[in-house]
């Protein structure tokens, strides 16, 4: 049995929608959201809390660009917090 992202596209996009819920909709838009849901830092720092896109391969771009800047949230997160930068040990 195949899944809508196989049938929807030649390309395998399968990786750039790791932890994320995706749809399409009758009006023929992609939908993602992104799991778990995300907190309100994260909102706040810009990450969106549901991604749509007229075509599956602008969906694959917007969820890997937002999986970045998640994990970028997180790195800042982490060593505000007290704990050591890799990137000041000079």
């Amino acid at each position: 049995m195949s899944s809508t992202l196989e049938l929807a596209s030649d390309i395998d996009l399968r990786g750039a929608f790791r932890r994320f819920y995706v749809w399409r909709d009758l009006a023929g838009l992609w939908h993602a959201k992104p799991l778990p849901k995300l907190t309100p830092g994260e909102i706040a720092y810009g990450v969106q809390p549901e991604l749509v896109a007229d075509s599956l391969l602008q969906l694959a771009y917007e969820c890997t660009w937002q999986r970045s800047r998640r994990n970028v949230y997180r790195y800042l997160t982490k060593y505000a917090a007290g704990g050591t930068c890799p990137c000041s040990a000079s």
